[in-house]
């Protein structure tokens, strides 16, 4: 007789628990998760297909900076990370307090110091993220308390929070192909 998957919040628990188990005994076994990648290829205008393992999207300009707006443009997917992100973090930790989760929105805004830095108009600020506010709309089981608990550990956890907001050495190459 087969037994019933239990899962809470879409995650499988046993799943869920035995890749803590394994990654208690041997830590380095979470060693693959630290490595990601993206191919990006140039399609022409502002245009770019994105290759991610088996996915791919597009990433474009608005018709308002001379795009065609067949897609976000990449400070927009910055944005979207931040808060996949965090939706990702609230679903685990959620599921390892055991909460319920109901409904979960995140609103993700972000204002540029300078774009005019990027356009090569100006030598002031910088053409990064100035600011960027998040707003969480949750509904689920618990009390208050343990909400923000929840929370407060899935903003102190998030990969793509903590890569906005530490120093991020980047190392890049020109190749002529």
């Amino acid at each position: 007789m087969a037994t019933a998957t239990k899962e809470l919040n879409g995650l499988d628990l046993q799943a869920l628990q035995g890749l803590v188990d394994t990654v208690t005994k041997d830590p380095s076994a979470a060693d693959p998760f630290n490595d990601w990648s993206a191919r990006v290829r140039w399609e022409g205008g502002f245009r770019s297909q994105a290759l991610v393992r088996d996915h791919t999207f597009t990433v474009d300009e608005p018709a308002t900076l001379v795009g065609k707006d067949l897609a976000p443009n990449a400070a927009e997917y910055v944005l979207a990370a931040y808060g996949a992100c965090l939706n990702t973090g609230l679903a685990l930790n959620a599921t390892k307090n055991g909460v319920k989760l109901r409904n979960v929105e995140v609103i993700v805004e972000g204002r540029l110091d300078n774009i005019l830095t990027f356009l090569g108009m100006s030598d002031d600020g910088h053409p990064g993220f100035k600011e960027i506010t998040v707003k969480a709309y949750v509904d689920a089981d618990t009390d208050d308390e343990t909400l923000r608990k929840v929370w407060r550990e899935t903003v102190a956890h998030s990969p793509i929070g903590n890569t906005l907001v530490r120093d991020v050495v980047v190392r890049d190459e020109l190749v002529r192909a």
